[in-house]
């Protein structure tokens, strides 16, 4: 396992495609969001993603409008700074956040449900490793899959975190999991030490995906390979919140420390 990934998430306002489009400009959105990919990047964070986490209501697949729209904007970010980059797009839409990553030479896409079937706002979820590993072998693209074992906005309808991040290492081939618990980080700690014992000499990281606030942080360092931070590190509840710069450099000044 290599150093604590600190993961700060661009949660960009609505998009053109989404039905709560407002008609702001995407060369504007992309600025923005490079802004804001360096004050992370600043802050010491290791890796910064994109989201259309502000579509709403969200699709599980998303159009060509949304794609064009965050290649657009992740390649401001791309440019913008030198960590790794990485996309989730839509609830689900695992093939389109690889076209875009492989456009915009972005690391690592985030695959909410890789295998299985989970139920959500939207309905049924299914598992999308196929599509996803079709992609990859069409363009060529070496982009890692973070996949989570457990997402917190849909409810898997059969197994356990530990099949489904068996399922989604072994059948999914899946870079990296994710685990996010509604009940809190120490749950999710609790998940990953058993997923640890699990997958044995099969070593992968494991993620903490949401909820790792400052209080938390120390835990989920000591306790996971990274965390994924997104709300805490805005500015407000808005679509036009933005990274805040304070939050930002306490969380970053947290890892440098605990590292040291």
């Amino acid at each position: 396992m290599g150093a604590f990934r600190l993961v700060g998430v661009l949660h960009l306002p609505p998009l053109p495609g989404a039905a709560n489009y407002a008609g702001a400009k995407v060369g504007e959105l992309a600025e923005i969001a490079a802004v804001d990919a360096r004050v992370l990047a600043e802050s010491g964070f290791t890796d910064v993603m994109i989201q259309d986490a502000s579509d709403n209501p969200q699709a599980d697949r998303v159009g060509a409008a949304t794609v064009a729209a965050m290649s657009v904007i992740g390649a401001a970010v791309r440019r913008a700074v030198t960590i790794p980059v990485g996309v989730v797009v839509g609830h689900n839409d695992g093939p389109s956040a690889v076209a875009i990553a492989h456009a915009i030479d972005a690391q690592f896409v985030r695959v909410k449900v890789l295998t299985g079937v989970s139920v959500g706002p939207t309905g049924f979820i299914e598992g999308c490793s196929h599509d996803v590993s079709l992609m990859k072998r069409m363009l060529g693209s070496a982009v890692e899959v973070w996949a989570d074992a457990h997402e917190a906005t849909s409810l898997a309808l059969s197994g356990n975190t530990d099949w489904a991040a068996a399922e989604a290492r072994s059948f999914g081939a899946a870079d990296k999991i994710i685990v996010t618990r509604d009940s809190g980080v120490a749950d999710a700690i609790d998940d990953i030490a058993r997923l640890r014992a699990q997958f044995g000499s099969d070593a992968v990281d494991l993620l903490i995906g949401g909820r790792v606030t400052g209080a938390t942080l120390a835990a989920a360092i000591a306790g996971s390979d990274g965390a994924i931070l997104g709300s805490v590190l805005k500015t407000g509840s808005g679509h036009d919140a933005r990274i805040d710069p304070v939050a930002s450099r306490l969380l970053g000044e947290a890892v440098r420390d605990h590292a040291a």
